[in-house]
């Protein structure tokens, strides 16, 4: 099956945040999460460069040349996701060729469905938000999203989207397609919005006001809104434009992953645009009968704070995640993340909840259980993984207690049905066992050891020290594979500590990797190492 995810395109005015991290970061664990399971996949993401605050923030740093900007800035965000390990087949620049023609291709088409007007305009524009207000978005008198910028009046000639023809054609989407806006919470949102808000919109602004964007086709005066151009990405990315063959395959997208502040644009503008085109461009049109036309579904996940303070360059607290990965690790990071904030709600970065995630849950638990059972098994079965015949019959000792085999495939009914949701932190929950289940997972695991004592046992009944033993690391091959999308180097150290090699497992596909006994018996152990060493101690000032 095919699997195509995107992230919101990032505007070039500054380099990654932890905000952008946490969007690319959940993006990148369902990619590898699909590719585990088999499935081809596409995975985009990219960079919205026709803005005008691209332009402010190049003389801001005291560059004149926009283009040499933009490729500078382009290659820092392609870079930090680089660096970051994520795993995108596909970075997007909204001034390459392709997305030109694709914009160009899809602008006349909605023009030739009857859907674009000339007109005048008068209304607020925000800068931040690069979008113009309606009177239940401004809040004393200053856009609600950005508070200390001041709004301005505009008044124009530009070219409007008959936005409010699709007002019913959304409204049934949102009911026969209960999935398409998640979760629930931003649905009610854009539902209401659509019923009651929702009016024509302008999607092009003068020559004479803005510095940067592409031309409307046929009228050189004019410049495409930006929102109208980058939303295309998403077609452009996959050949609508230039192959016909490719958009064919990968289109629909399966998931557009956003932030709260601009579903209005994904979930109303968006669909809209596309059932617009749709009537005239054959390749959109033959896409309606097979309901492949419109995005299977967009998440959007709620703000960012970093301490109870929302992300700011004002306010200076903008962290690069690149400056954290020495003392905690990528992966680290990339758990605490995605463990720690609901997805789909507002949450809260903390380098204290850092610190406490990765000691507790990561270092004491994870690590701490791998590095005890790979030891172990150095120490009384002479490095090898422990051959006993009640395991390889595939039971569990003291099922009572913990029973392993029966217990995990719990859990992966749980895992499985929590990320259907796109619900990685309660999926991350339930391996730790911290949720519903809690037969299998991390803690019982650890209590397990605690409660069974082999270090003790060992003199009186190695037999049973060795079924203990091989129970515990074949349920760390478990674990790692479940964390794998999340923390994609620790599973396979993980895994080679187990004596395999994480590629060779892979291939085997998802089937054998979730079946109890994939670890042979016998097969001798790397000595162990730290998964997670503890953390350094801060150095402070004298």
């Amino acid at each position: 099956m095919k699997f195509y995810i995107t992230t919101p395109i990032y505007y070039v005015n500054d380099k990654p945040h932890v905000g952008h991290a946490y969007t690319t970061f959940m993006a990148d664990a369902f990619a590898r999460l699909h590719r585990l399971r088999g499935d081809e996949v596409r995975f985009l993401t990219g960079t919205d460069e026709n803005s005008q605050k691209n332009i402010e923030a190049m003389r801001f740093v005291g560059e004149t040349d926009l283009t040499a900007y933009l490729n500078r800035m382009a290659g820092v965000w392609q870079t930090a996701w680089k660096d970051l390990g994520v795993s995108f087949d596909d970075f997007i620049r909204t001034t390459e060729e392709r997305h030109l023609k694709a914009v160009e291709r899809f602008w006349k088409a909605v023009n030739q469905s009857g859907d674009i007007s000339l007109g005048a305009y008068e209304g607020l524009y925000c800068k931040g938000c690069e979008a113009f207000k309606t009177e239940t978005e401004v809040v004393n008198g200053h856009c609600g999203l950005h508070p200390n910028q001041e709004l301005q009046k505009i008044s124009e000639q530009n070219y409007f989207f008959k936005l409010s023809a699709y007002k019913d054609d959304l409204l049934r989407l949102y009911e026969s397609r209960v999935e398409f806006v998640q979760p629930v919470s931003r649905a009610n949102e854009i539902k209401s919005y659509v019923s009651q808000f929702m009016t024509d919109v302008s999607i092009s602004r003068s020559a004479k006001s803005v510095e940067t964007g592409i031309a409307v086709p046929g009228d050189e005066s004019q410049r495409i809104y930006v929102w109208f151009d980058a939303l295309v990405n998403y077609l452009s990315a996959v050949g609508y434009g230039s192959d016909d063959e490719m958009f064919t395959k990968w289109w629909p997208a399966d998931v557009h992953l956003v932030g709260k502040d601009i579903i209005k644009f994904h979930c109303a503008l968006w669909p809209a645009m596309l059932l617009s085109a749709a009537k005239s461009d054959p390749l959109l049109s033959g896409l309606v009968k097979e309901d492949k036309l419109l995005p299977r579904r967009v998440f959007a996940h709620g703000f960012f704070t970093v301490n109870g303070r929302k992300i700011s360059k004002s306010l200076g607290n903008a962290i690069d995640p690149m400056t954290l990965v020495p003392r905690y690790g990528l992966d680290s990071l990339r758990y605490f993340m995605m463990r720690e904030i609901p997805f789909g709600e507002d949450g809260d970065f903390s380098l204290t909840r850092l610190d406490e995630r990765y000691t507790s849950d990561l270092a004491n638990t994870l690590g701490n259980l791998v590095q005890r059972a790979v030891s172990m098994s150095h120490r009384y079965f002479f490095g090898k993984t422990p051959d006993v015949d009640l395991v390889r019959a595939g039971a569990s000792p003291n099922a009572s207690v913990w029973d392993g085999a029966a217990g995990l495939q719990a859990i992966y009914k749980l895992y499985d049905r929590h990320l259907e949701d796109l619900r990685f932190d309660l999926a991350l929950e339930a391996v730790w066992a911290a949720g519903e289940v809690k037969a299998s997972g991390l803690l019982q695991a650890n209590k397990f050891v605690e409660e069974t004592k082999p270090f003790k046992l060992v003199s009186s009944d190695a037999m049973k020290v060795g079924e203990i033993l091989y129970a515990l690391l074949e349920a760390c091959r478990h674990y790692a594979w479940m964390i794998e999308p999340v923390m994609p180097d620790a599973a396979r150290r993980i895994i080679e500590s187990l004596g395999q090699n994480a590629g060779e497992e892979r291939a085997k596909g998802i089937a054998a990797l979730r079946s109890w006994g994939g670890l042979p018996m016998g097969k001798d152990l790397p000595e162990p190492k730290p998964i997670f060493p503890r953390l350094p101690v801060p150095e402070t000032e004298e």
